[in-house]
């Protein structure tokens, strides 16, 4: 990237001794450059101040400016007095403003900027989407110097466009433990592309440890006061070089694996690097079961989708319950008694969950390989209930829509309030549910006034007691939303509209809220997916199965369901 970001810099510079260089003009961006991550980026040139810009041109060209991390900042610090350069900080967040932009307004010697905020992300890079209208007003106060208007104080963080972070941000997952050290679960963040290089900023946001939101439902296996003793992650013909600190010899061995699991699936992220190396003091550090180097692919016991290679979809058939096969056929697991529909299959496919045909009850069915074992069990009665969801636990959730969140163990059901709802939400507001298959977080479908939207709470555990907390909102395109089911994860599917669209499948990127639209057959009623599987899609009568731009009918069978 180093060597790219050269070339693009000379060929900036002959081009400048052949012409002259710009003396007014606005934003420039040089090329395309590959960036780590697999995509492309193009690289923001920042524009100095001239001579005789108004105070309005100098907010703007400092907004502007900030659009470019590269050397600190260098070029929006000249928009700055040298005090106000020196008490600036960009580091503390970044608000992004709506695709309208700021309107800029002069009092005397102060610009507002005002607009609608977007989202938000802070110094950890937790990227969180705004509440539709919410304001946003920022003040600068600006002197003159030698003749020429600076800005004497500037708000801390940055203020930019979605198409600056498009254009200049990132999201990567940061890779943490569920509290019992057995599988690693993935905590999104957005930072920029910048000098410092994003094997660096990656293992540095590891080392600071879980984001605030997420920290509640995860673990880390670094000691305590673990730093980089080198700040830097210099990357070597694919070969990433961490030199940790000397807490980390304080490990015993099974910490040891457990950290090497999470730098090894935090910068296998990035394609450039095929192995990694951790050193204290300049020697390897021994990790027990691995060598010097290792392979990004290593400690894939971890893997946070964690499902079995040879996972297979359910539907409800006639007589019973069947699995699809992959080559689409089906294969009957018995009748089930009663009848059973919503159905769902434990991660480790031993027993399924579903409704009576009121969907007032919900039972749960023993497997013995791929039949039914025996008898189905009541588990729960209730009002309207919602498809179930297995966590990795071996619990069975569900929402009861005149009760809320319900969480069932061996030992029996119990309602889950879920904490700091948004204002004018209650428990009875929920309208799905769908566990994420490392069991941190939950995926809810919530009624808010006459909208219905997906949301993210995190799931806390402390031995037996179970925290549902903190559900966030995860996308700004859908206008309503019927189903949703986690692809993989970090990534959902949701069965909903987007402006005036037909009912089709969504795919949200959680932590950039990125949306694509993956179309759906007509009258879809409910989604399913899993890692590497096709996504599956219910009608009243049929079920569909994606093939590319195509959706094929898998027959007259309803309800499909993948592990979880």
């Amino acid at each position: 990237m180093r060597r790219a970001l050269a070339a693009a810099l000379v060929a900036v510079t002959l081009a400048a001794c052949g012409t002259g260089v710009p003396s007014s003009g606005p934003i420039e961006q040089g090329e395309v450059i590959a960036a780590a991550g697999g995509d492309q980026f193009i690289r923001v040139i920042a524009r100095p101040p001239e001579a005789g810009m108004t105070p309005e041109e100098i907010v703007r060209g400092f907004q502007e400016a900030t659009a470019s991390a590269d050397a600190s900042y260098a070029v929006a610090r000249r928009y700055l007095t040298e005090p106000a350069s020196g008490l600036w900080s960009p580091a503390v967040g970044v608000r992004i403003v709506d695709a309208g932009g700021l309107a800029l307004t002069r009092n005397v010697d102060t610009v507002t900027g005002d607009g609608i905020l977007s989202a938000t992300i802070d110094a950890g890079g937790e990227y969180r989407v705004a509440a539709p209208g919410t304001p946003l007003s920022v003040a600068y106060e600006l002197v003159q110097v030698d003749g020429e208007w600076r800005i004497s104080v500037a708000p801390d963080g940055l203020v930019l466009s979605p198409g600056d972070i498009e254009r200049g941000f990132r999201t990567f997952s940061l890779y943490f433990f569920t509290p019992d050290f057995t599988q690693l679960a993935p905590s999104p963040v957005t930072i920029p592309l910048s000098d410092a290089g994003l094997a660096t900023q990656l293992v540095r946001a590891l080392l600071a440890g879980p984001p605030e939101w997420f920290a509640p439902a995860v673990q880390s296996a670094f000691p305590i006061g673990t730093s980089l003793a080198v700040d830097s992650v210099p990357v070597v013909d694919g070969l990433a070089e961490v030199a940790l600190s000397a807490e980390v010899l304080g490990a015993d061995d099974a910490t040891r694996q457990a950290l090497s699991a999470q730098v090894t699936w935090t910068l296998r992220q990035l394609p450039g690097i095929t192995g990694i190396r951790m050193t204290v003091g300049g020697q390897p550090l021994a990790v027990a079961g691995a060598g010097p180097v290792q392979p990004v692919d290593a400690w894939s016991i971890y893997d946070p989708d964690g499902l079995p290679a040879d996972a297979r979809a359910l539907v409800v058939a006639d007589p019973g319950p069947a699995w699809v096969e992959p080559d689409s056929t089906l294969a009957p697991l018995g009748r089930t008694d009663p009848s059973l529909i919503a159905l769902a299959p434990a991660l480790d496919a031993s027993a399924i969950a579903g409704l009576g045909a009121d969907e007032r009850t919900l039972w749960e069915v023993a497997l013995s390989g791929s039949r039914v074992a025996g008898p189905a069990v009541l588990r729960y009665s209730g009002s309207a209930l919602s498809r179930p969801s297995w966590d990795r636990y071996g619990d069975i959730w569900v929402v009861d829509r005149g009760t809320g969140l319900v969480r069932i163990t061996p030992s029996g059901a119990t309602p889950m309030a879920v904490a700091e709802l948004p204002d004018g939400v209650r428990d009875q507001d929920l309208l799905a549910v769908s566990i994420s298959r490392d069991g941190t977080r939950a995926a809810l479908l919530v009624r808010r006034g006459a909208r219905v939207e997906p949301m993210l709470a995190r799931i806390g555990r402390s031995g037996q007691a179970v925290q549902v907390a903190a559900p966030v909102r995860i996308e700004t395109a859908l206008s309503a939303a019927a189903d949703l089911s986690w692809q993989d994860a970090t990534t959902l599917l949701v069965l909903g509209t987007v402006g005036a669209s037909a009912l089709e499948v969504v795919s949200i990127s959680l932590g950039s809220s990125r949306v694509g639209r993956v179309g759906a057959p007509e009258g879809g009623v409910s989604v399913s997916s899993a890692p590497g599987r096709p996504v599956l899609v219910g009608t009243a009568g049929a079920t569909f199965t994606s093939s590319g731009a195509t959706w094929e009918s898998l027959g007259e069978v309803r309800d499909p369901a993948y592990p979880g």
